[in-house]
């Protein structure tokens, strides 16, 4: 899926949540590396690098609460890493809204 996206240039959304669920980071980029188990990924004026190595992934459809706590509930496609060191890392294809709310995100 990565090296799909790389090769398209897809824009993506990014949600990385912290070990404590307190830090967290989104914004819409495009996959620019992806070897040894690193993902690099540039947004406009950023970029981000992340050590996926030992992560456990899965993919496919993944509700999302943009409003919180107002509705509606949106679906997205998602591939989802749960990093080594306790963090959570969302790619999403199609829309994810830069203001999802950490209550959001399912635990």
């Amino acid at each position: 899926m990565l090296d799909d996206w790389k090769t398209r240039r897809k824009e993506i959304g990014l949600l990385f949540c912290g070990r404590s669920g307190t830090s967290v980071i989104s914004a819409m980029v495009t996959v620019w590396a992806v070897r040894n188990g690193t993902l690099q990924m540039k947004g406009d004026g950023a970029g981000a690098s992340l050590n996926l190595r030992m992560a456990n992934f899965t993919y496919g459809p993944m509700q999302a609460w943009p409003r919180w706590p107002a509705g509606p509930v949106v679906e997205v496609l998602a591939l989802q890493a749960s990093l080594a060191t306790g963090e959570w890392l969302v790619l999403a294809e199609g829309y994810l809204p830069r203001d999802l709310s950490p209550l959001a995100l399912p635990m």
